[in-house]
């Protein structure tokens, strides 16, 4: 079954809406790329006195499985940050199998519906 494309950037301004809730202190910043195997956003996170705490990476249908995204992950949690990786909820098995074999153990793997994040279709 193919999954219609999710809005990317609605997801991550949910996500950043989110933290904000959480920490009014917190403060993010988003950057999206796209790859052969789909679009992904990438939030760098900072506290009250602007010093960096996190990485989150939000992933879509098949973005994850970009052949760099292990690799991506590692060299995020090298910066011994906090790490989330959020993913689409069908996805979050295979994720965290795949982080399990190859990834730094201190990534955290979430999916959209724990996020409580909501889907919504793109639209062209």
């Amino acid at each position: 079954m193919v999954m219609a494309a999710v809005d990317l950037t609605d997801l991550v301004d949910q996500r950043m809406e989110d933290m904000k809730e959480d920490d009014e202190g917190l403060s993010a910043e988003a950057t999206f790329f796209m790859s052969e195997s789909g679009p992904w956003g990438f939030i760098v996170v900072r506290d009250e006195m602007d010093e960096l705490i996190g990485f989150e990476f939000v992933e879509t249908e098949g973005s994850w499985r970009r052949p760099e995204a292990m690799l991506e992950y590692n060299a995020a949690a090298d910066a011994e940050l906090e790490v989330l990786v959020v993913v689409p909820d069908e996805a979050f098995a295979e994720v965290v199998g795949m982080v399990y074999r190859s990834g730094d153990p201190s990534i955290t793997i979430s999916d959209y519906s724990a996020m409580e994040l909501i889907t919504r279709p793109l639209v062209s």
